[in-house]
């Protein structure tokens, strides 16, 4: 029964949660199964107490319906399923409480379709006054205003004279604020996504919004604003100009956004600070660290009360970039507690391993990277570069050859990786090699490779390899 969809459905509740959950099966107008109760009874006793002592499913039907029937299988499984099914009825039903507006236009839609005339008038005042007191102005703000413009409309259409303006203008200009909204915003997540995964998206009508919006005012909605300067961001990202508007719009408008889109918006900021960061421009270092601090103190880095091991990985990389040490590593060990419990371990050590590498403890790195295999082809690739670096540092040129044959492999066999990115790792195999092979004081030999590593389309962790260059020239 713990393992059960049923007892998974309950186990996320809090206590607070757990009681209106309780009262809800209680109602006798969602529920009149007395059975189901006293299901529900033992697995709410069950939680609390945190037994771990088995029980089998003739106790368990015993409970629910007493000793006089036999055990049946078929029934005590629909009873289960009943209870479910009465448990996501509640989810809905919290949900649609959680949203008032979504009330509102439900009622109005009953008034509509019941002629409940003498309801209209209170029905639309408090429908106009929930929108108005909505705390963001994300892409859904616009939708409710839709929605609500339109259910008033279907109320008030026949009383309106034909002579008369409706509101069918404020209903199409919220309907376009919303698509134009939305439109952008996933059009800017594709770009994001595709600088870091090889997919292809089909978007339909992304030039014509984008030129549509440059010619038209849309200052008064900040989710259009946003989104169109995300994507002339990623657009052209050699026009800094783009990127100085969006991180001016992101502390001008960011409050304005659910926490969860606010993240989203951080999030393709800082993707595009870290794309430029990785192809060499030093300045967006400080830019990455800078924000991720922001996001830190304003607690908008957190998802479900967590840091992603992506974001914990980015800001101890922009920290230790900066030789940031003391405060990296104190942020490990402070806010690893935010990771969610199955990537922790990894992350810890991981990270640790990125430290011990900048502050040149070499063997500290091998020792922790040993410990782990990584699933995650991301962090397998950051991984087996810090290896790659640390035997070179410590001169296990041997190690380090049979490391960058098995990195080449890795790297061709994964499908994951985009080409162009798949290329950068191949390019840096391939410089390493010649890197470990090269002469000291072998001028021409040591030029030709600082040439093919300024001419490569793409070398990770470039700056590492021409510091070893210059050191062995």
């Amino acid at each position: 029964m713990r393992e059960s969809k049923l007892y998974q459905a309950i186990i996320q509740l809090n206590g607070h949660e757990l009681n209106r959950l309780h009262r809800f099966i209680l109602s006798p107008f969602f529920n009149r199964n007395e059975s189901i109760i006293h299901l529900f009874d033992w697995i709410k006793n069950d939680l609390k107490s945190k037994s771990t002592s088995s029980v089998s499913k003739l106790e368990l039907w015993q409970i629910c319906f007493g000793g006089a029937e036999s055990y049946d299988d078929g029934r005590f499984r629909k009873l289960q399923s009943d209870l479910l099914k009465l448990i996501e009825a509640y989810y809905a039903q919290e949900a649609y409480e959680s949203n008032s507006i979504h009330r509102a236009k439900y009622l109005m839609e009953t008034i509509n379709s019941k002629k409940l005339e003498p309801l209209q008038s209170s029905a639309i005042k408090t429908a106009y006054q929930l929108v108005e007191d909505q705390p963001f102005l994300d892409a859904s703000y616009y939708y409710y205003q839709y929605d609500i413009e339109r259910n008033i409309y279907l109320l008030t259409r026949n009383q309106t004279e034909r002579s008369s303006k409706s509101n069918l203008e404020s209903i199409v200009r919220n309907l376009d604020r919303f698509y134009l909204a939305e439109k952008l915003r996933y059009s800017s997540f594709i770009l994001t996504h595709q600088h870091f995964a090889a997919v292809n998206y089909k978007m339909l009508f992304t030039d014509e919004i984008i030129e549509h919006v440059k010619t038209n005012n849309y200052s008064d909605v900040p989710s259009i604003l946003i989104y169109y300067q995300i994507l002339l961001t990623y657009k052209e990202p050699e026009n800094r100009k783009h990127y100085e508007i969006l991180k001016d719009y992101l502390k001008k408008y960011i409050h304005l956004f659910p926490k969860a889109e606010g993240k989203e918006i951080l999030d393709s900021v800082l993707n595009y600070c870290i794309i430029r960061m990785n192809a060499g421009e030093e300045l967006y270092v400080r830019e990455v660290f800078d924000l991720y601090c922001q996001a830190l103190d304003t607690q908008l880095i957190l998802v479900n009360g967590q840091i992603t091991p992506w974001s914990f990985k980015n800001i101890v990389t922009a920290g230790l970039r900066l030789n940031e040490f003391d405060w990296v590593e104190k942020f490990i060990h402070e806010n690893n507690k935010f990771l969610d419990e199955k990537f922790r371990e990894n992350a810890i050590t991981f990270n640790l391993a990125q430290l011990y590498f900048y502050k040149k403890e070499y063997k500290k790195v091998i020792e922790q990277l040993s410990k782990v295999e990584y699933e995650d082809f991301t962090y397998n690739l950051n991984s087996k570069t810090l290896l790659m670096a640390s035997f070179y540092e410590l001169d296990e040129y041997e190690a380090l050859n049979s490391l960058l044959d098995a990195f080449r492999l890795y790297v061709q066999r994964n499908k994951k990786l985009t080409k162009g990115k798949g290329s950068h790792y191949l390019n840096t195999i391939s410089i390493v090699r010649k890197l470990a092979k090269s002469t000291p004081g072998d001028t021409r030999q040591i030029e030709r490779l600082i040439k093919e590593v300024n001419e490569a389309q793409g070398v990770v962790s470039k700056n590492w390899i021409l510091e070893k260059l210059a050191a062995l020239k």
